[in-house]
C-alpha cells in the first residue's frame, strides 16, 4: 500500500511541478516587464514592413528598447547588430496594411504596431501586458 501512496503522491507533485515548470516563467516575464516600463524601457520585436528601414530588414529582431515620447532607442539581442534610434512619427495598432512576413511565427503574446519613421514603416511589437502603455508612451 505504501508504494502505491507513493506512487500516486509521486505523481500527483510530478505533474504540478511540471505546471508550474510552464506557468512560472511567463508570470516572471509579465512582472519584469511592468517593471521595465516604470524604468523607461521595454521588451521588443522589430522589423520593416517593405524592404528595408534604417537598415532594418523584414525578418524579426528582438531586444530592448528605451522608450521615451517620440523616440525608441532599440538595442537587439537577437537579428540586426547595433543599436538604432528611431525617431518616432506616428504609431498605431497594426491593422493589416502590412502583411505579415513569411517567416513570421507569433511567440507569445504580443500586440503589434505601426511605427512610421521619415524612412518607412517598421512593425513594432510588444508584450500584450505592456503594449498600450508602451505605445502611448512612445507616442509624438
Amino acid at each position: 500500500m505504501s508504494s502505491l501512496l507513493e506512487f500516486v503522491f509521486g505523481w500527483f507533485f510530478g505533474f504540478f511541478a511540471d505546471l508550474l515548470w510552464w506557468l512560472i516563467p511567463d508570470e516572471i516575464e509579465r512582472r519584469n516587464d511592468r517593471k521595465r516600463l516604470l524604468e523607461g524601457e521595454a521588451r521588443c520585436a522589430i522589423r520593416a514592413g517593405k524592404g528595408r528601414v534604417l537598415n532594418i530588414g523584414t525578418e524579426w529582431s528582438v531586444g530592448i528598447a528605451q522608450i521615451t515620447r517620440g523616440m525608441l532607442h532599440f538595442t537587439p539581442s537577437m537579428g540586426i547588430v547595433g543599436t538604432r534610434e528611431i525617431h518616432v512619427l506616428s504609431i498605431r495598432e497594426r491593422d493589416g496594411s502590412i502583411a505579415p512576413s513569411p517567416l513570421e511565427r507569433p511567440v507569445g503574446d504580443w500586440l503589434d504596431f505601426i511605427v512610421t519613421t521619415a524612412a518607412g514603416e517598421l512593425v513594432v511589437r510588444f508584450p500584450l501586458e505592456v503594449g498600450d502603455a508602451a505605445a502611448a508612451v512612445v507616442k509624438p
